[in-house]
């Protein structure tokens, strides 16, 4: 553990600890939401966070680094497993249903249970549990089908803009030797470095300044282009990890064999790739579908969500409602990566 395992991992461990971090920030939403609203004291908050998360990108780049291996040995290996008897196979299923029931089914089982009271007051008892709310949320309130579908088209939408433009980005970079390349690369992936209210912020000062000569600034669009750019890195990373295993090979007998460019892609590139574009549109899909920082801020006057929905019904005391939709998102959103899964083994 010491010698072998620890420092294979402290890379990764390294890389994970900066993504916690960078997801964190609290004041700089409060001082764009809260009034008094202080623009300039969140763009100066952002900015601090920013060099921050800056030098801590590099200490993770230095760590990575100095902890990366290579594996040596060109031998074939095969695997063996060990049944665990005893105390030992008890011990192990007690701290995996540990685990799940902290991480997934406390939070879940209180999601359901309050999405089903019909009186808070009441609690858990025979009698109080109801569907009405789950009906109200697209009978009796229009504003749930309007946030559900607002969430969808913002899902399709930004999911699909990012898989092509991460697909386009990743590919020439790949393809090119140049310190530009480099460049390009590090701007697409900018974004997880960066805390996503920092890039929120900067797309709300930016657009709101140039709104008389590109008018999308408090619209819909805002919000597809806020979204596409913050998880255009999920694609440009599978996608990249992916083209990396390439042989140019492949291209160059596409070549030689008298194929345009655009055959090359379409019937060599698109197809090792599929998996992975697919792979980053589903990621960006999920997210997108539930963001709440970005939908909180520079969503268009009475225009919802279902992130801020869920967040309205709460300051309105219908916990029940908002729970319903909480748990309609969480069937919506797995049945979707179960079936873009089965597509992916079909891919494969």
């Amino acid at each position: 553990l010491r010698r072998i395992t620890l420092p294979l991992i402290t890379g990764n461990y390294a890389v994970g600890a900066l993504l916690v971090f960078v997801k964190t920030a609290t004041e700089i939403h409060r001082s764009a939401t809260i009034a008094p609203v202080d623009f300039g004291r969140a763009a100066s908050l952002s900015g601090l966070l920013t060099g921050i998360c800056f030098m801590a990108w590099f200490i993770q780049n230095y760590i990575s680094f100095r902890m990366s291996y290579k594996t040596v040995g060109g031998k074939g290996s095969g695997s063996h497993v060990y049944k665990l008897k005893g105390i030992s196979r008890i011990s192990a299923w007690v701290v995996i249903i540990s685990v799940l029931a902290v991480s997934i089914g406390i939070p879940y089982f209180s999601v359901t249970v309050t999405s089903l009271i019909k009186l808070r007051g009441y609690g858990i008892r025979a009698g109080n549990f109801t569907f009405s709310n789950f009906t109200a949320l697209f009978t009796a309130n229009p504003k749930g089908r309007q946030a559900f579908s607002n969430s969808i088209f913002l899902s399709l939408s930004s999911a699909t803009i990012a898989a092509v433009t991460g697909t386009a980005d990743a590919a020439a970079v790949q393809r090119s030797k140049s310190r530009f390349g480099k460049i390009i690369e590090g701007i697409s992936i900018l974004p997880e470095m960066l805390p996503g209210i920092v890039l929120i912020i900067g797309i709300m000062l930016f657009w709101n300044s140039v709104y008389k000569i590109i008018p999308i600034y408090n619209t819909i669009w805002i919000m597809v282009l806020a979204y596409m750019t913050l998880y255009l890195p999920y694609t440009v990373q599978y996608v990249g990890a992916r083209d990396r295993q390439l042989g140019m090979r492949l291209f160059e007998a596409g070549r030689i064999s008298g194929g345009s460019p655009f055959y090359i892609f379409r019937k060599i590139t698109l197809p090792l790739l599929s998996g992975s574009i697919l792979a980053g549109w589903m990621m960006t899909f999920i997210i997108s579908f539930r963001e709440v920082v970005t939908a909180s801020l520079i969503a268009p006057p009475n225009t919802l969500v279902v992130s801020t929905f869920i967040m309205s019904e709460f300051e309105q005391g219908s916990v029940s409602v908002g729970m319903a939709m909480a748990v309609i998102c969480v069937l919506f959103t797995t049945v979707s990566l179960i079936l873009v899964n089965k597509l992916l083994s079909k891919t494969r």
